[in-house]
């Protein structure tokens, strides 16, 4: 025991162990307990005398604290509101945005093909073996293959659609039945867009250049001729029953010669080359 309190206990305990030496004598000195008893009594109701210490102040704390805890919410509730709408505007503008057009691409093998004027047709078919042959424009309901066609009636009276196209010369390596279609002086097997449809191909010379001759298959009444350039151009000039659509049309097969003039007419690469073909 410590403080004022302990040191009141001690002096009153000595006081009375004095007392009980000096008044009786002849006993064996021991104190009585109830001596002890009230000094304890009286030292214990000192120590509640005092002052008790001071509350920390948690009221104010608590709520200081909880304002910061809601503005950091508020805050980081703000930033997510604005990331996601940042979010939802890049998406609906992705969504909304204009698209580019796919751009078409030709077949492995297939190279990009144009085709002639019917002024030019007309012109080249005036002239030499195509006279009296008169072409117009006219596209099959359903032709065989895409492509420009035109209408073309020779002398004799015979109608038959005819497909001109000039490209430049490629090989197709991964064709696999070179019997349906025309290889050229060296054997590979030439790019077309009517490979599958070709049969009974025949290679020739033709100045510096190299002519075809085919068939259509299942067309008794089509035949194609082929022009091979020194400059690495090929001309494809097919004549015939060219519309799956068409049915009952009579006449004879086209005549070679008209085609032979359109395919080796150096007029055509001068056109192509001034609508940017070449």
């Amino acid at each position: 025991m410590s403080g004022k309190a302990g040191d009141e206990f001690t002096d009153r305990t000595d006081q009375t162990d004095q007392t009980g030496q000096t008044g009786q004598t002849g006993q064996t000195g021991r104190i009585d307990p109830r001596v002890y008893e009230s000094a304890l009594a009286d030292a214990l109701s000192g120590l509640g005398s005092g002052a008790e210490p001071p509350m920390p102040d948690l009221v104010p704390g608590a709520v200081a604290r909880g304002a910061r805890i809601r503005r950091r919410r508020r805050v980081g509730a703000t930033v997510s509101a604005a990331v996601m709408a940042g979010v939802v505007a890049l998406g609906g503008h992705a969504l909304l945005a204009p698209r580019p057009e796919p751009t078409p691409t030709l077949p492995a093998g297939q190279p990009s093909a144009w085709s002639p004027s019917l002024e030019l047709v007309r012109s080249i078919l005036s002239s030499g073996n195509g006279t009296g042959t008169t072409v117009s424009a006219e596209q099959p309901r359903q032709p065989v293959r895409p492509g420009r066609y035109f209408k073309m009636t020779t002398a004799d009276g015979s109608v038959n659609d005819l497909y001109v196209s000039v490209s430049r010369t490629a090989t197709d390596p991964s064709y696999d039945h070179p019997t349906r279609a025309c290889a050229d002086s060296n054997g590979r097997v030439l790019a077309s867009p009517w490979n599958g449809l070709i049969t009974r191909c025949s290679l020739t010379e033709h100045g510096s250049g190299s002519l075809l001759y085919f068939f259509v298959a299942d067309r008794s009444m089509a035949t194609g001729v082929t022009y091979l350039t020194p400059g690495g151009w090929t001309v494809q000039v097919i004549a015939g029953t060219l519309d799956e659509a068409a049915t009952g049309r009579s006449g004879s097969g086209p005549r070679t010669g008209p085609l032979i003039q359109l395919a080796t007419d150096s007029r055509i690469f001068d056109a192509v080359k001034e609508s940017g073909g070449g």
